[in-house]
């Protein structure tokens, strides 16, 4: 059982690989935001003649730095475009790149920090998914099968996004008045909010990933009162809630380095959530991942603690 488990591991490797040149890569300025040149790279495969569906990513960096073209997210971007899905990977402008760690000395500043770099984060997500919906003909996309996928600081950019679009009264940002993701895949995200996640309009299905050990993106929650973010945990129940289709796998022991690790081990996964959305199939999941001969983990966490691991 055991070298027929690590045969297929090393079939979907094989096949990570291979995909890695599947795809054409070609970028696009989609917004001047002065002194910050946005582009977006888009992956679609030579092969793919048809309208596709689309995800358009946001990467981490604790809105600190990062890059779109990332090496380790590059496998499960031509894995994705290799399987009929277009990919486009953008930026969007790290507004704590010049925090000063001496000028803060209490959460609530961080937290002030904090909001103004996703809302900045989001304007510009936001931008580029009205870029893609612009183009969609041109790139052959469907508009209405747009996904966002983030890790870390861009699973928050992705999360915050769906969270202003289903709870704002007029459109957010440039997007149409009328539009709203086919569905929303996050690597250890949160919500920033005023209290537990509440959803005025039916969210997109979502896919949350997070590890119940991570101290840099609460599993849970990191909160001052009622206000700070809300991690996966949390918006699992709020989508539990309401009957709101989820898919929540929840890895036991990991930490932050769930921001990662899905694009290869659950490049599949997240493939068959894509398919599964688009087929009108997709329903409230909770998987669990347990390593085997796991030791006892450390899963609660103090401000603090966050604090020190984004500064």
């Amino acid at each position: 059982m055991k070298i027929k488990k690590l045969f297929i591991s090393a079939i979907i490797a094989l096949s990570l690989s291979l995909a890695a040149e599947a795809a054409e890569k070609r970028t696009h300025i989609y917004n001047i935001a002065d002194p910050d040149t946005l582009r977006v790279d888009i992956y679609k495969s030579n092969e793919c003649k048809e309208t596709t569906p689309a995800l358009i990513f946001a990467f981490g960096g604790s809105f600190k730095h990062g890059q779109r073209d990332d090496a380790r997210y590059l496998p499960m971007f031509n894995f994705l475009a290799d399987n009929g899905i277009t990919v486009v990977s953008a930026d969007y402008r790290t507004a704590l790149s010049n925090l000063d760690p001496t000028d803060i000395s209490e959460p609530e500043e961080f937290a002030e920090a904090l909001t103004g770099a996703i809302q900045l984060a989001v304007l510009d997500y936001t931008s580029a998914t009205a870029f893609t919906i612009s183009h969609a003909a041109e790139w052959g996309i469907n508009p209405s099968q747009i996904f966002a996928c983030g890790s870390s600081a861009g699973a928050i950019t992705v999360l915050q996004t769906q969270y202003e679009c289903c709870n704002r009264n007029t459109p957010i940002g440039a997007l149409p008045a009328d539009f709203n993701y086919a569905g929303v895949i996050s690597m250890a995200g949160a919500i920033f909010s005023d209290g537990t996640p509440r959803w005025r309009r039916t969210p997109a299905p979502m896919m949350l990933f997070h590890g119940d050990a991570d101290s840099t993106v609460p599993f849970d929650r990191a909160t001052i009162g009622t206000f700070g973010l809300w991690g996966s945990k949390s918006i699992a129940e709020s989508l539990n809630a309401i009957d709101s289709p989820y898919t929540f796998w929840k890895i036991l022991g990991s930490d932050h380095s769930v921001a990662i690790t899905p694009m290869d081990k659950h490049a599949g996964a997240i493939l068959d959530f894509i398919h599964a959305v688009c087929d009108s199939r997709a329903s409230i999941t909770n998987v669990e991942e347990r390593q085997p001969g796991q030791k006892p983990y450390k899963t609660e966490f103090t401000l603090e603690d966050y604090l020190r691991s984004n500064l």
